[in-house]
């Protein structure tokens, strides 16, 4: 997603002190704009393994299907379990 530049306005004494222990002032900025929005990131985990079934397979392509991020359940689920599971696996509502 691109950035872009703004201006706020902070107490000087707070910027100082931010400074003074090497916070990332813009970070903490967007991460309390976030919150305030209700906005979730997500960090999606590398992994090459189907957590519910554990086959290895790579994950998926506009060309070839692979394993699949479930969120928020935050697991791997692979084209067969992704078939084989009930809609409330795949929606984080019940967990196997």
């Amino acid at each position: 997603m691109a950035k872009s530049r703004t201006t706020i306005s902070v107490e000087h004494d707070l910027i100082k002190q931010a400074q003074d222990r090497f916070l990332n002032i813009s970070n903490i900025t967007e991460r309390a704009i976030r919150e305030k929005l209700g906005r979730t990131e997500v960090e999606i985990i590398d992994g090459d393994t189907c957590e519910f079934c554990g086959v290895k397979c790579e994950k998926e392509t506009r060309k070839k299907k692979g394993l699949i991020w479930l969120w928020p359940d935050e697991k791997w689920i692979c084209p067969r379990c992704w078939k084989t599971k009930s809609d409330e696996v795949k929606h984080g509502k019940q967990y196997v």
